[in-house]
Formats: structure tokens, sequence, C-alpha cells
């Protein structure tokens, strides 16, 4: 990770992510039981996570993987670290560890049978000696499991929301070779990544289902709320034009998300691949 990366997410960003933790596990969270489902922790297994985010899936893998089994999640943020450490001792795991380190460099004291991560893989400044490190932090025969976003024509969820702020400002364009959530959308450009770094038997299956933007129970208010804060849409709107300008694009927002108002959240469609690989 960037010297920039690490200072955003033990700061503003690592802060904006927790204050809106709740809607941001909410919003994956039909993705993320699928990528759950295909990894399928059994007890006994050791784990490491890479980007463990709120520790949601952390406490998840302990369960599964104890007695005898346990977890480590590595992450850059320390707010982080520390957030999902409470979490675990409050749901009561006794195997799961958090170590605040970039996931591209970090050595561990022992190889671990699988690797996993959900989204916490597209924004490596090198991705292929990150996906080498993690590769050294897995034992022979054991597997890499992870999610990362499908291409944005496939994620209208956001394509939607950033067409209408670039209507006001010049929304930063995307460079699909740099970090990013769609850094790893071409699978590919995935599969010719991962077997560089060492992996071998990489699968990429599409998944493809319901976004809940902002979140279960998301009203289309609250929803443009989410989008504009802790996605940072709003930044670059109140940089240009002030409150008046975000209030524009809230509004307009808010009227793309009323058709998707659906069994009380806002359903989207949205793409996902989930990758597969073995050491």
């Amino acid at each position: 990770m960037t010297d920039q990366a690490v200072e955003d997410w033990n700061g503003e960003v690592g802060e904006r992510w927790l204050k809106h933790l709740d809607p941001f596990e909410s919003m994956i969270s039909p993705v993320n039981a699928a990528l759950m489902k295909a990894a399928d922790f059994k007890p006994g297994e050791s784990v490491v996570e890479v980007g463990f985010g709120g520790g949601k899936n952390a406490v998840e893998i302990a369960k599964a993987t104890a007695p005898s089994g346990d977890y480590l999640g590595v992450d850059i943020s320390e707010i982080l670290v520390d957030h999902s450490r409470k979490r675990a001792a409050e749901a009561g795991v006794e195997n799961a560890s958090f170590l605040c380190a970039d996931a591209g460099a970090a050595k561990l004291d022992a190889p671990r049978d699988r690797a996993f991560s959900s989204f916490g893989v597209m924004f490596f400044d090198n991705p292929e000696k990150a996906f080498a490190n993690i590769r050294s932090w897995v034992k022979p025969g054991g597997d890499f499991v992870f999610s990362c976003w499908a291409v944005p024509d496939m994620n209208p969820w956001i394509g939607i929301v950033g067409a209408i702020a670039g209507e006001y400002v010049e929304m930063p364009e995307r460079d699909p070779e740099g970090p990013g959530p769609f850094r790893m959308a071409d699978p590919d450009a995935t599969k010719a990544l991962l077997e560089g770094a060492g992996w071998k038997d990489v699968k990429c299956t599409l998944w493809r289902g319901e976004q809940l933007v902002g979140g279960e129970g998301a009203s289309p208010e609250s929803a443009a709320g989410f989008v504009l804060e802790a996605l940072a849409i709003g930044e670059p709107l109140e940089e240009e034009g002030g409150p008046e300008l975000v209030e524009k694009a809230r509004a307009d927002i808010v009227k793309a998300l009323k058709p998707f108002h659906k069994d009380g959240s806002i359903r989207m469609d949205a793409a996902a691949w989930i990758v597969t690989a073995k050491a």
C-alpha cells in the first residue's frame, strides 16, 4: 500500500468506514454470504484474512474453525484492528488475532492452511508482489478465496450515482490498472496476475445478485445520504459548489433510487467475482 493509503485508513477513511459500518456490511451481505459459502471453513483450519474491515467475517471464521483452528486478520488500519479485537472479544471468540500490517509486505511466523478476503485485494499499489507475498503465507496445497467487483456496467449501484455527480462536477477518471474497487474486474487479467504470483488452478466464478444500497432497510433518502457521505461521492460536490450543490445532487439521487425501493430496501443489480486459487 502507498503511504497515502496507510495514512487515509488510519485517519479519515478508517473513521468514515466505522461510522457507517452497519450499512457497509449489510450492503454487501448477499455477495458476502456467497463468498463464505464458497470458502466453507472447517474446524481445525488456520486462516488468514486480508483486509478484514469491521471484523464481521473474522468472528464467523474464528467460530467455524474452532476449537482447534485459528484466525489471523491482517489490515493496514489500526482503527479497524482495535474495533475488530473488541468485536471478537464481545462475541466470545478466543481463537482470533489481528495484525496491523501491509499484506503486500508483511511476513507471518508460520504458514496458514488458507487465505481469504472479502473485497480487500483491489487496492495494492503492486498487486503481483502482494499476491506473491500472500502466497508465501499459505502452505503448499492450501488455497485462497476472495471476492472482487465485476465491471462497473454490471454494477449500476455505482454507475447511476456516479453519473449524477458527474453532471455537476468532473469526477476522477477510473484507471482500470490502478488501485480501486474495479481493479480486478477482468477475470482473465486476474487469472494471469495470480498465476504470475505463484498461484495455481485459478477460477473466477461470476456472482450476480442484489446490492442493498445503504444497507438493509434503507430508504431512498438514507441511501442517498450513504453514497454521498460513506462512499465520499459528496466530497467533490462540496469542494466545487458547497452545500447547495450537494443538496441538488442529493435530490437527484433520491429520485433515481426510488424505483429500486422494494420490500423495504434499495435493491439494485450487482456482480462480483468469487475467485479461488491453490498454493
